[in-house]
């Protein structure tokens, strides 16, 4: 896990978005974060969602839709990653599974145009968490750095990569 200290830098949760606690997450990339919309299935989903982080490494999936088992979702390819995964192709919930099954630690659905959606979809067996971005925001992720997917006011713990990854 991570250093107590590392929890408590963590940037503020913007106060006008406290009401939206529920229904957003955000990727924070250092001092930086990005608001993100959480999706109706995944570990961030639902009433006992509670409040966590899951850290990873930022990796731009190819094929980018996630619409095939082929580039990196083969094998694990994807261990110890947060898929950034481009939306359009197939459900959103194929997606999810087929990151899931290749190792991501999170999933990332980029959106085609500059506004927040709704990941919609039922799957109970995906056990990752799964969030939204806009494009513009999608494109200040870079590849190889490493992201945490915070949900809730005060994630408790952090799972995932540690510093020295």
């Amino acid at each position: 896990g991570l250093l107590r200290g590392e929890l408590e830098s963590l940037p503020p949760w913007p106060e006008e978005l406290v009401p939206a606690l529920g229904s957003m997450a955000r990727i924070v990339v250092g001092n930086r974060q990005i608001i993100c919309a959480r999706a109706e299935f995944g570990l961030q989903s639902g009433a006992v969602a509670g409040s966590c982080a899951i850290r990873g490494i930022l990796h731009r999936c190819d094929p980018w839709l996630g619409d095939s088992t082929e580039g990196c979702f083969i094998g694990d390819q994807l261990r110890g990653r947060v898929a950034l995964i481009g939306r359009g192709g197939c459900r959103f919930t194929e997606k999810a599974e087929r990151a899931q099954r290749a190792g991501a630690v999170a999933v990332v659905i980029v959106n085609n145009a500059d506004l927040l959606f709704n990941v919609l979809g039922q799957a109970s067996d995906i056990r990752v968490p799964v969030v939204s971005v806009t494009k513009s925001d999608a494109d200040t992720l870079e590849d190889g750095v490493v992201a945490s997917v915070i949900w809730g006011l005060h994630p408790a713990s952090v799972k995932g990569v540690t510093g020295g990854y």
